[in-house]
């Protein structure tokens, strides 16, 4: 479970290409497709090095001027589903 304390990268089995605006990723494992686009595709491009999930949204948060309560609970709920996809890896801080 993805909590505010959790560090998060990406999975060793996801690939990924832009395409214009969008990141298109590719699970192996899931043999699934997934197009992100703005804010989940930034989120994907900070999940390249190991981040702490406060970190992150307090960087999100600034960077789009949104309260901090909105960045976390969106965030959390987005990497929730990556992690339910197995295309992040999580561990305890």
């Amino acid at each position: 479970m993805v909590t505010l304390e959790t560090i998060v990268i990406r999975g060793k089995g996801v690939l990924g290409a832009d395409v214009g605006d969008e990141a298109v990723l590719m699970s192996v494992e899931n043999e699934q497709y997934y197009a992100l686009t703005a804010t989940s595709r930034a989120i994907w491009e900070w999940l390249e090095k190991p981040v702490r999930v406060c970190d992150l949204c307090a960087a999100l948060a600034q960077a789009y001027q949104a309260p901090l309560e909105t960045v976390k609970t969106d965030t959390l709920a987005f990497l929730s589903y990556l992690e339910a996809q197995k295309m992040i890896e999580s561990r305890a801080a």
